[in-house]
């Protein structure tokens, strides 16, 4: 019993060590050694799917009288008990003892010197040109509009996964990934194309329902534009799915756009540059987007099973349920001569191009899409393809001394985990799809970010990191992840870096990547064609590479296409020679020990003084 407790003891101190650190990240909150009236929830928050309800009500039932802060987009929370007894008394009842309510897990506290000003309001200043009318339609007619709607109907169904680093792409209808992964579409009037974000304005589809009339008057009544809507999308939307953010392509389309949320309610969000507008959308509310909001303003909703909503209390949770979106548009005929011209389909297409350089401030969103994003939806397939240890990795490990301790950051599958039982191996890896399959296995893996390993510094004998920091899209983040190795790594431990070269033929010899591709006459004909582009969130645009192809640029979007269907784009930094040793080479405490290039890839050893 006693070995028991100290090790929930233990496991209490940890949780707070992290979530102390969390704290002042994130918000700039000291914690306290002593008792004080205010306390931190270190391990539930509104990201969490904590409701305030049913929080307010198991605080009250514990300890009353306190003021309970909820802050947007954190999974913790703070509590205000006016008095150094109360907090303490809750404290003492509930730290690493009573579970939070709804979920499986006990609650982990912290007592804090203040709480942060953190709750802010929910869509107070809309983009220019943006109207939300609550209560558009009654009941009733929300009622009829969803009835109306035969998601078993083949004809005009079809059914999409999207993502923000390439056009929304079609999917079979045997793909074997599950129904979040999708959300169903229909198309009225003329068919909206997912694999150009146009429409073929010369091949109209099924006509517009005669019951949805009424809505046109509606729309009169109400002076949402001077058209009579001739296209309509319907969207299905299921708890847990959403649609990146994007701009309406501008020629396709007149201005305005209406969007119709039926069933049930949802938080789109709207961003221009660095300004974000969370908008709560109620059921049977209609979205009118115009001039500003319409041109320039991306808007998006994120994949979740609840969003925080604002109440008169503060910032709480709540359900998402199926909801059904009506998006209806005037199709239009020619160029747009908007005044919004970087973000204009029209207007860009006048010009080649350029490739956009990428800075700190997209960094983590372009990661997040492109490389993340992509990453879990693959995680299977890319599991299917990675069996064989590069031989010169293998090398490496056996290297290691008997009992020594390594960890592979960035383990994917776990295929550098397996053998050699005399090294005690751990692994840690971004994606939770691969992380699990490397737990199905029985490896020790842990879910971590390379740019911040959650271990001890001085703690590892070696270091693995095999084609990962690539995936990182500044200097400074690939800098910062070797750093973050280094400092686990004990003294004279050593590190094994692999990058992708843009070199694939050195020395007059092809690389493996390139002798793979058997088909190819020669490499230079990819490089002739007119190099595809591709322009992401944040107006980024980067160059597509042609799998098997020479590299043309250092930062590239390199194609995966998924077994069963779907094409994805990941992110890559491809080092040029020198670069990864330049990378390495004012670190503190590090020695450069070997740089070679390894079939396409280029390597260093390093080894902490």
């Amino acid at each position: 019993m006693e070995e028991r407790s100290n090790k929930s003891s233990r496991k209490c101190t940890r949780k707070q060590k992290r979530a102390q650190h969390r704290l002042v990240r994130d918000m700039d909150v000291e914690c306290s050694e002593e008792p004080t009236q205010y306390l931190a929830v270190c391990n539930a928050g509104l990201v969490t799917g904590l409701k305030r309800e049913s929080f307010e009500r198991f605080v009250a039932d514990v300890v009353p009288n306190h003021q309970l802060t909820m802050p947007p987009g954190k999974s913790y929370c703070f509590v205000d008990f006016f008095t150094v007894e109360r907090s303490t008394s809750f404290y003492e009842k509930v730290h690493g003892k009573l579970k939070v309510p709804e979920q499986n897990t006990v609650f982990y506290l912290l007592y804090i010197k203040t709480i942060p000003c953190s709750e802010e309001s929910l869509g107070s200043d809309l983009p220019p040109g943006l109207r939300l009318l609550t209560d558009f339609v009654s009941p009733e007619e929300e009622a009829a509009l969803l009835q109306s709607i035969d998601w078993d109907e083949e004809e005009g169904t079809v059914q999409v996964t999207v993502f923000k680093c390439y056009p929304i792409v079609a999917f079979p209808a045997d793909s074997a990934d599950s129904e979040l992964k999708h959300r169903k579409v229909k198309h009225f009037g003329y068919k909206f194309r997912y694999d150009n974000n146009l429409v073929d304005v010369d091949d109209p589809i099924g006509p517009i329902p005669k019951d949805y009339e009424f809505l046109q008057a509606l729309f009169e009544k109400h002076g949402c534009g001077n058209h009579k809507y001739d296209q309509i999308t319907v969207n299905r939307y299921l708890p847990g799915q959403g649609i990146p953010p994007h701009v309406d392509t501008h020629s396709v389309f007149e201005d305005p756009i209406l969007s119709l949320s039926l069933g049930s309610a949802c938080v789109m969000d709207f961003k221009r540059g660095d300004k974000k507008i969370a908008l709560d959308l109620p059921a049977r509310s209609l979205l009118i987007m115009s001039g500003e909001a319409r041109y320039a303003w991306s808007h998006g909703i994120c994949p979740r099973h609840n969003d925080n909503v604002q109440t008169s209390s503060g910032f709480s949770t709540r359900s998402r349920a199926t909801r059904l979106s009506f998006t209806f548009r005037k199709v239009h005929r020619g160029d747009c001569e908007c005044r919004y011209g970087e973000y204009c389909d029209s207007q860009r297409s006048s010009v080649p191009a350029e490739i956009t350089p990428i800075d700190g401030s997209i960094a983590s969103e372009l990661e997040k899409s492109c490389v993340h994003g992509v990453y879990e939806e693959i995680s299977s397939h890319f599991n299917e393809t990675r069996h064989k240890q590069w031989p010169n990795v293998a090398k490496f490990i056996e290297s290691i001394e008997t009992g020594g301790l390594l960890l592979d950051v960035g383990c994917g599958n776990g295929k550098y985990l397996h053998g050699q039982p005399d090294v005690f191996k751990m692994g840690c890896d971004r994606s939770a799809g691969l992380a699990g399959i490397c737990r199905s296995r029985g490896f020790q893996v842990t879910l971590a970010d390379c740019l911040q390993l959650p271990y001890k510094s001085r703690t590892f004998d070696a270091v693995l990191c095999i084609a990962v920091i690539h995936h990182l899209s500044t200097g400074e983040r690939r800098k910062q992840a070797v750093a973050e190795i280094m400092r686990i790594l004990r003294a004279s431990g050593r590190a094994l870096v692999y990058v992708w070269a843009k070199e694939q033929n050195k020395d007059s010899e092809k690389s493996t990547y390139l002798k793979f591709n058997a088909n190819k006459k020669n490499d230079s004909s990819a490089n002739e064609k007119t190099q595809q582009l591709r322009t992401l969130a944040n107006n980024l645009t980067l160059p597509v590479h042609e799998n098997r192809t020479e590299f043309t640029h250092s930062d590239m979007l390199v194609p995966w296409k998924r077994k069963g269907g779907g094409d994805f784009l990941r992110f890559y930094h491809v080092f040029e020679s020198g670069e990864l040793e330049e990378l390495c080479s004012d670190l503190p405490d590090t020695e450069i020990e070997r740089v070679y290039y390894d079939q396409g890839n280029w390597c260093v050893v390093l080894r902490k003084l």
